[in-house]
């Protein structure tokens, strides 16, 4: 612990020595902020990051004495979502600019919430026409256009949420209009699979995600789509238990997602909505994944997606003093093919999951350097049994949370 204190110290002490000067044709400019949390829940949820980054209610959990044990209140607060970055530019490189990015926080990653972790690590180079960037930084389908909200989950499981290794090339037309190409890797915000969530099932299938889109932004407005590709092999490997014998399978999957977008802004509005629909979407925290749908002769497995319609919209109005409204709805399609087992079937979320909607509004006050905000998210979650003809979820039933966050930021 005192090793990370002394290297968060070293941090700020370069950043402020950086800020003041330029050295070797380098410019290095901190920004970040103090970021305080309080929130409550009425009920126990899918969460993350001790609570602050929330995702959805559990479902009710009877104990055989008329009680629902997951209907339980709770309460946190928690300063782990402070951030600081360092925007670096420097010397032009082969006829382009070059800069690069540093962003950390400490809310941890997979078990642990303590953690000092990488957000972003990435090199930029930009010329007339073409941009390359090389490193950590957010998937492009989370992109540009993203809700106004007080919670850390920025809209999640509505809007797609996930930073990873990345090779991006952006191609610009005119000013306005762009296309972009990103292959990616898995790293913190992985896919599901049987042995749980983890990069291993994109190492191993080779392949890299990738993704290509367009964007338009003039006068205010943005508009853009795109479309992903992701392959996956879950399984490497077989074991015989009549025989004693392992062996080599090469069970793979493939999926396909999309995604369109539009936003306008002017001095006190803003206007928001992204809608998405695609297949395996569990690594960007979008309710879906996939089954096997067959066990063959030789143990190796097939597999079927599991489909998933998310859409979400979001207004705010002020500067100063600023109202929103973030409303967010969340659809299980089912699978083409049928299911061959309720145990063998992989997803973000829970299996008997059939959809999700939220309601959210909040408000805020804000100062040059500081942030207030209050936001209350209604978020119900439809339960049920899954139907191996067509994964879709039967026989539903409601369970709602209501949570309340309070932020206090100090921005620098």
């Amino acid at each position: 612990m005192r090793k990370i204190t002394l290297f968060i110290i070293s941090i700020f002490s370069l950043a402020s020595l950086w800020a003041q000067e330029e050295k070797a044709n380098f410019k290095f400019t901190p920004y970040g902020f103090i970021r305080n949390d309080f929130y409550f829940d009425s009920r126990q949820n899918l969460e993350t990051a001790n609570g602050l980054f929330y995702l959805m209610p559990l479902d009710k959990a009877p104990n055989g004495l008329d009680e629902d044990v997951n209907n339980v209140s709770s309460s946190g607060f928690l300063a782990i979502a402070t951030r600081l970055g360092i925007k670096i530019s420097g010397p032009d490189v082969l006829g382009a600019k070059s800069s690069a990015r540093i962003e950390t926080d400490f809310a941890g990653f997979g078990a642990s919430t303590t953690m000092l972790r990488i957000r972003q690590a990435w090199c930029k180079l930009e010329w007339n026409k073409v941009d390359l960037l090389a490193g950590q930084t957010w998937h492009p389908m989370f992109g540009d256009v993203i809700p106004t909200v007080q919670s850390l989950a920025t809209g999640s499981p509505f809007q797609p949420f996930n930073r990873s290794p990345q090779v991006r090339v952006d191609y610009k037309f005119t000013p306005s209009f762009k296309t972009y190409f990103s292959a990616l890797y898995e790293f913190q915000y992985t896919s599901a699979g049987p042995n749980g969530s983890s990069q291993e099932y994109q190492k191993n299938a080779i392949v890299p995600e990738l993704y290509v889109g367009l964007d338009f932004k003039k006068n205010g407005w943005i508009v853009g789509a795109g479309a992903g590709f992701l392959r996956l092999r879950p399984r490497v490997k077989f074991e015989n238990k009549e025989t004693g014998l392992t062996r080599k399978v090469s069970d793979n999957i493939n999926s396909f997602s999309m995604n369109a977008f539009l936003q306008y802004t002017n001095d006190l509005w803003a206007f928001k909505a992204k809608t998405i629909y695609g297949q395996n979407m569990a690594h960007l925290l979008l309710m879906s994944g996939y089954a096997v749908s067959d066990v063959n002769s030789d143990g190796s497995f097939d597999y079927t997606n599991l489909k998933n319609s998310t859409s979400w919209a979001n207004i705010t109005y002020g500067k100063k003093t600023q109202i929103g409204l973030f409303a967010g709805y969340s659809k299980n399609l089912g699978s083409d093919d049928r299911l061959e087992s309720r145990d063998m079937v992989y997803v973000m979320g829970f299996p008997n999951l059939d959809k999700v909607y939220r309601v959210a509004p909040q408000v805020s006050y804000n100062l040059k350097h500081w942030t207030f905000g209050v936001e209350y998210e209604r978020t119900t979650a439809s339960y049920g049994t899954i139907d191996l003809n067509d994964g879709k979820v039967k026989d539903t039933h409601d369970v709602t949370n209501n949570r309340i966050v309070a932020v206090m930021m100090y921005l620098f």
